[in-house]
């Protein structure tokens, strides 16, 4: 039913927003065209031709409340522009906005409940103050503020005639209030919404499509909305504090941090025969599980009268495990990225080595079957060089992983076969003449290759305070400084160090052991420098193993033999590191 927003947000009407919600997202641009939508409607003449947007509700059983199911965001702000505007017109609505009790007429998921009062209290303020504003915790309470400071600055300018003016023409506008008896009915409304063109993240989507099925097809499956319902809402509140998290800047790719929800639904539906596939992006996982769903339906509906109750009992079964399992995936990859900060080998996965998101969802998957330990972590940095640093793609390998999770042998076993299988067409020795040949071209593969294995072979076991130093903001970024500058040949100092010749030179530059991970602004200090003039840079430096190199008694004598030696260490190391695999 289309009705003004009033009549909606009036005086008879309390709206609460459930907690399984999503947090508050909007930000100040959509506000921005709320405040067109609004100004356009007041230099009309057409007061109901401007439409708001759709509002889904149910009533709570025994109560005059209504929780919304859809349109939070859209409601929230209204309230808060409705607020500001009656605030400069003397409160003479007061009633729209608290009950007889005194409590809002709009109640926010708890978290922010207690912070949105705060702001509104500062509602003939230009602004909110900056105390308030530092209490902000969570990005829903950010956004909060972000809004409703675009709005005071609006509202601040105007007299209270134009203020009456422009809360007179938004109680004005329309909405279309569409109400259903339970929480499972309304969010059956939501979806169908959403088939006709409204815009929704693919969580939204799949929440909907969930609780449709749940709601229609297993009979008196109240309890089982509520779950999915609840199970979204922390679903929600996980992405929201996965987003908090500085290893988010380093995970999957650049757009990692802004499509939360959408990536890690991915890593979830590469766990699931039946959904994903290393192939496949989201959205077609999406539409697998609408397949899939479909499929339970046709069993239900063309089972025979005695058949019936197993194959709903088999829809429900499945709609409850999958909603469980993917809320713990998502808690599970949360764990995982807090551990970053503390956890040495999980830092150099995600920091360091930027392992292949397709490691992902096996990754996750041994988290939550409570067999993630250092030596699986280790398996990880193994695969993505062996996968990926020979110059292959083993894309297929990395995804099929998460078959193998049981068990940390299973696992384990099943890493060391992928690896050898990939290059099975070359021979067995393939591993070991990469091994043989890294320290002499490990400078031309990946270079976060490089620093991994710098940082494993001399810093094993550093402080996770000196790893956290190498991020200073989001991403790591440390650098490769060449112990004999890479200008030594040029400027007459490569003979000193055992060179006969460029092209002799060339031959060692880049080879491992002429190589430091070194911190950028000292790097930048050493540029070009004769290494007598390193020695103190390095000393500086937080890297342990820079400090020792400086202060060795024959640091001054480093020289060609001394990388040949540091490659022979190397080779000899990897050999071991990578043993189980030769």
């Amino acid at each position: 039913m289309t009705q003004d927003v009033e009549t909606i947000f009036g005086t008879r009407n309390t709206f609460n927003i459930p907690n399984y919600q999503r947090d508050y997202a909007w930000k100040k641009q959509n506000l921005e065209d709320l405040w067109e939508d609004l100004l356009e409607a007041k230099n009309s003449n057409d007061d109901m031709g401007h439409f708001l947007g759709t509002i889904v509700v149910a009533k709570k059983p025994d109560s005059e409340v209504y929780d919304i199911i859809d349109g939070q965001q859209r409601a929230t702000t209204i309230f808060m522009l409705r607020y500001a505007l009656n605030a400069k017109t003397g409160d003479y609505y007061r009633n729209h906005f608290f009950d007889q009790n005194g409590d809002l007429r709009l109640k926010l998921i708890s978290q922010n409940k207690e912070f949105f009062k705060k702001i509104l209290n500062h509602a003939e303020e230009p602004k909110i103050p900056d105390a308030v504003e530092k209490e902000a915790k969570t990005e829903g309470q950010k956004n909060l503020c972000e809004v409703f400071n675009t709005i005071l600055a609006k509202t601040a300018s105007l007299s209270q005639q134009e203020a009456q003016n422009c809360l007179n023409t938004l109680h004005k506008m329309a909405m279309m209030l569409l109400e259903e008896k339970d929480s499972g009915r309304a969010i059956r409304t939501f979806q169908s919404v959403n088939d006709r063109g409204v815009p929704l993240s693919i969580l939204d989507k799949l929440k909907a499509l969930l609780i449709l099925y749940s709601n229609k097809y297993c009979q008196g499956e109240l309890e089982l909305d509520e779950k999915i319902n609840k199970r979204f809402g922390e679903i929600f509140r996980i992405i929201t504090a996965i987003k908090e998290q500085r290893v988010s800047s380093s995970l999957g790719d650049r757009d990692f941090a802004k499509e939360v929800e959408k990536r890690v639904f991915h890593y979830h539906s590469l766990g699931q025969s039946a959904i994903g596939h290393y192939s496949y992006g989201a959205d077609k996982s999406y539409d697998k599980i609408k397949t899939l769903l479909k499929e339970k339906l046709k069993t239900l509906q063309e089972s025979p009268e005695q058949k019936c109750q197993e194959a709903e009992n088999n829809l429900r079964q499945w709609l409850d495990e999958y909603s469980q399992d993917l809320r713990d995936f998502f808690c599970a990859f949360l764990d995982i990225a807090k551990k970053a900060e503390t956890n040495e080998e999980i830092f150099k996965l995600f920091y360091i080595l930027k392992i292949n998101p397709y490691f992902y969802s096996s990754l996750v998957r041994l988290e939550m079957n409570k067999v993630l330990d250092n030596e699986c972590l280790k398996l990880f940095a193994q695969a993505e060089m062996l996968f990926y640093g020979l110059g292959s793609i083993n894309n297929g390998c990395a995804y099929k992983l998460y078959e193998h999770t049981d068990s940390k042998d299973s696992f384990k076993g099943k890493v060391i076969d992928f690896a050898i299988q990939a290059y099975k067409d070359k021979d067995y020795e393939a591993i070991k003449d990469f091994i043989d040949k890294l320290a002499k071209n490990i400078y031309q593969q990946d270079k976060k290759y490089f620093h991994y294995i710098f940082l494993t072979y001399h810093s094993q076991g550093i402080d996770m305070s000196i790893l956290n130093s190498l991020v200073p903001e989001k991403v790591y970024n440390a650098t490769i400084e060449h112990i004999i500058s890479q200008n030594a040949f040029n400027n007459g100092l490569a003979k000193q160090y055992g060179f006969e010749s460029q092209e002799e030179f060339e031959k060692f530059e880049h080879d491992f052991g002429n190589l430091l991970v070194l911190e950028q602004p000292l790097n930048s200090e050493a540029k070009d420098k004769a290494l007598v003039a390193k020695q103190d840079i390095y000393k500086k430096s937080n890297i342990p193993y820079n400090a020792i190199f400086a202060n060795k008694e024959n640091f001054a004598t480093f020289n060609k033999d001394s990388i040949k030696a540091e490659n022979e260490k190397l080779t000899d190391w990897l050999k071991t590191y990578f043993k189980e695999f030769l």
